[in-house]
C-alpha cells in the first residue's frame, strides 16, 4: 500500500500563535474522524511562528475531499486574521508518497 502523507505548513503572525494552537485543536477533532484520515500529528517550529501538520491519508482524493468540507466550512475565514499573509497566503500544503531508494 502507498503511504500518504499531507504537509501543510501554516505561517502564523507572532501574536496570534494562541489563537491558532486554539483553533487549530478545537479543528483537528473533526480531521481525526474524517472518511480516510489515518492520523495528524502538529509540529511547531522552534525558531519563528510556523506549524506543520503532518497527516497520513488513504489517498489524495480522501484529503481533497476534507479540504473542499474545509473550505466549504469556512475554516479559510477563521484562518484568514491568524495567518502572516492571510488565507491562503500563509497556508502551503504538500503532498507527498514515500518512496524507496
Amino acid at each position: 500500500m502507498i503511504e500518504i502523507k499531507i504537509i501543510a505548513e501554516f505561517r502564523v503572525n507572532a501574536d496570534q500563535t494562541e489563537a491558532f494552537k486554539t483553533l487549530l485543536g478545537s479543528a483537528l477533532v473533526d480531521t481525526h474522524s474524517f472518511d480516510g484520515c489515518r492520523g495528524v500529528d502538529i509540529y511547531e517550529d522552534s525558531e519563528k511562528p510556523v506549524f506543520y501538520a503532518l497527516s497520513d491519508w488513504d489517498s489524495h482524493s480522501d484529503y481533497d475531499k476534507y479540504l473542499a468540507w474545509r473550505t466549504e466550512q469556512g475554516i479559510g475565514d477563521l484562518l484568514d486574521p491568524l495567518l502572516d499573509g492571510g488565507f491562503p497566503g500563509g497556508f502551503t500544503v504538500r503532498k507527498v508518497v514515500k518512496t524507496s531508494l
